[in-house]
């Protein structure tokens, strides 16, 4: 049985409004945003689409907005058990944004939505992590997010995603060797790029920020979805149950 997972990085929201089409042609069973607004109508506009809202949690406050993650799925497709969010640690830009309150929402903690799904037709069960890792600091403190996530999955046998903005784009050695540390594989290895950043009208950013990891499944393959509704790219990953 096939499943697939859909996680998406808005831009401060700017994509939610245009998946209609995108939604439709892929439907994904189970969807993990990223700096998406987190107030109840901003919300409703997925459920809308067919998506029930598992759990959402706030990571920081922009323009007068709250934003953070939200982790939606098909209820024809995948049934909803429990959710927690994980805190993760903060880079010291981050602490010293806090401490110093240079933006509203700073003293927010960084978090990650760890979701227990079961699916509807076979009745196994699999955990998804919707991860938003540090986009201020160095990989260090990503690698420190990241592990606290590994850590956390390795515990249970059960098939395991974790997917979302890593915010990690060099440095792959170490990255390697923590998913193999924890025994996950990345389903996006072949992925290049996922995040484009458009300026002077002629010129370009890119680089690889997202990722999908898994453990424990068959199979795990991903593709990037070319729209230009943020600066991330939609990636859809499909798993083997």
């Amino acid at each position: 049985m096939i499943f697939s997972l859909m996680t998406y990085n808005t831009c401060f929201n700017q994509a939610v409004e245009r998946l209609t089409k995108l939604l439709k042609i892929h439907s994904p069973d189970i969807l993990c945003f990223q700096e998406i607004e987190t107030t109840e109508k901003n919300l409703q506009i997925i459920t809308n689409y067919g998506y029930t809202l598992a759990d959402y949690s706030n990571s920081f406050i922009k323009f007068g907005k709250i934003y953070g993650l939200a982790t939606f799925y098909n209820p024809k497709t995948i049934a909803f058990n429990n959710s927690k969010t994980i805190f993760l640690q903060k880079s010291i830009y981050e602490a010293l944004l806090t401490l110093l309150r240079i933006f509203r929402g700073g003293n927010k903690p960084r978090t990650v939505l760890k979701t227990n799904f079961q699916h509807i037709t076979t009745k196994k069960k699999l955990i998804v992590f919707n991860t938003h890792l540090s986009l201020h600091g160095t990989n260090s403190i990503r690698i420190k997010q990241l592990e606290n996530v590994l850590q956390d999955a390795a515990i249970f046998k059960t098939p395991t995603i974790v997917s979302g903005d890593f915010n990690y784009s060099y440095g792959r050695k170490k990255f390697e060797s923590l998913m193999h540390k924890y025994h996950f594989s990345e389903a996006t290895n072949h992925i290049t790029y996922t995040f484009e950043w458009i300026f002077l009208r002629f010129f370009s950013f890119r680089s690889k920020n997202d990722y999908v990891l898994y453990r424990n499944f068959q199979s795990g393959q991903s593709k990037k979805i070319s729209v230009g509704f943020s600066d991330h790219f939609p990636i859809i990953s499909r798993f083997q149950l």
